[in-house]
Parts: C-alpha cells; sequence; structure tokens
C-alpha cells in the first residue's frame, strides 16, 4: 500500500489558489478532509459539499451512467465546484467574481494530477 506525501498534495493544492479560488479542499466520502490549502481567513464548509455529493450521485441516473462528474454551486458570496476523483471528493471555492469556466478548468487539470497519486492509495 502506497502512502500520500502530504508536502506534496499541500503544494499542489496551493497552485490552485490563484485568481479569486481561495480554498481547495479534498475529502474521502464521509466528508473527512484528508488535505487541503485555505486561503486567509476564510471557512468554506467541506463536509456539506461532501455530503451534497453523495447525495446526489447516489440518487442520479446521469451519475450512474458517469454522464456527471461535477458541478457548480453559485451563493450570494461565492461558487464551489464538487466533484469526485476517484473514491475522493475534490471542492474548489472561489469569490463570486470567478467565471465557472475557469473553475471547471482547474478542477479537471487538478483532478486529472491527482488521480495517480490517489490510484496507488486505498481509502
Amino acid at each position: 500500500m502506497a502512502i500520500l506525501k502530504p508536502i506534496a498534495l499541500q503544494r499542489t493544492l496551493n497552485e490552485v489558489n490563484t485568481g479569486g479560488v481561495y480554498a481547495v479542499i479534498l475529502l474521502n466520502q464521509s466528508g473527512s478532509p484528508i488535505a487541503q490549502s485555505i486561503l486567509n481567513n476564510e471557512s468554506p464548509t467541506a463536509s456539506i459539499a461532501a455530503h451534497i455529493w453523495k447525495m446526489i450521485s447516489k440518487s442520479g441516473d446521469s451519475f450512474k451512467a458517469g454522464e456527471i462528474d461535477n458541478f457548480v454551486i453559485e451563493c450570494d458570496e461565492g461558487k464551489v465546484i464538487v466533484g469526485s476523483v476517484l473514491d475522493y471528493v475534490l471542492c474548489i471555492y472561489a469569490k463570486e467574481h470567478v467565471q465557472s469556466g475557469l473553475l471547471f478548468t482547474k478542477f479537471d487539470v487538478l483532478r486529472d494530477y491527482l488521480r495517480g497519486p490517489l490510484s496507488k492509495v486505498s481509502s
């Protein structure tokens, strides 16, 4: 069984926190954080995002068919993109001015990068 390198994982998540993105959190399926990078005094609610992901992925036919692998929640004070990376949940939080397309791009790049290391670790 392989283990994740926490410093390397932290650096990778830190690189995403630019251009209005203020937090990146990697969670297990139950909502417990595996790794996170949060700027300033922000306090994103990661466990809620993981719970929403779990509920939607269990109930939707589109998820079962593999047609949807992430979604954006737009709130009054920002946005969060939530999706899966193998058996984990990835959340990226951003300010309201950040375009959804940028969030999708950051999510896709980070998810593709994390698949390699996470595939070697059993959850």
